[in-house]
């Protein structure tokens, strides 16, 4: 699957294989789709071939760091959400991570029920962006509509002046050149 869908889908990235089936397990009633990945490559990978609305990462990843993931991600498609886990947190990190666009930054150890809450305001904000999206792209249809019978309008107009649409009118309108003409030859002579 190439393009989002509007279901909510997950993708958890972190060396630690066990961190990764935890999340998984722990998350599943939040998204329809939830996978994991054991590095930034892999991570990758993955999205070219399913684009996911949140990604929660490692930060330390042997490879491609989550910082260095977001970056990639983010020239692919600047939608996705990031939370990235770290049990190296450092100040730099965490403005860097927020610089990019990361949602959120936790330090672990973490609570579980702490992440489950960030993970749905992830979710919120992710569903009013695709709503917006959704909202956006009705209006510039109704948009390009509306310009297109104004321009059938214009044009229909044009026609009405040059050509009248019935012979009564057409008489009608010669008639008034007459007079017109009339009119000014008498004010001439």
């Amino acid at each position: 699957m190439n393009q989002k869908s509007s279901h909510f889908s997950i993708l958890i990235v972190d060396d630690n294989y066990d961190v990764v089936s935890l999340l998984v397990e722990y998350l599943k009633d939040e998204a329809e789709v939830i996978e994991g990945a054991k590095d930034g490559n892999e991570a990758i990978e993955k999205y070219k071939k399913f684009r996911y609305d949140l990604i929660i990462t490692d930060l330390s990843m042997p490879g491609l760091s989550g910082i260095e993931l977001i970056r990639k991600i983010k020239k692919i498609d600047d939608l996705t959400e990031f939370i990235i886990i770290t049990a190296y947190a450092s100040l730099d990190t965490a403005i860097d991570a927020v610089k990019l666009g990361a949602f959120d930054y936790i330090i672990k150890p973490f609570r579980l029920d702490e992440l489950k809450v960030i993970v749905k305001n992830a979710k919120d904000k992710i569903n009013l962006k695709k709503l917006n999206m959704e909202l956006f792209s009705k209006l510039q249809k109704l948009y390009e509509e509306i310009e297109k019978y104004k321009s059938v309008d214009k044009k229909a107009e044009k026609e009405t002046k040059v050509f009248p649409s019935s012979d009564t009118e057409h008489l009608i309108n010669e008639i008034r050149k007459l007079e017109e003409l009339k009119k000014g030859r008498l004010l001439i002579e």
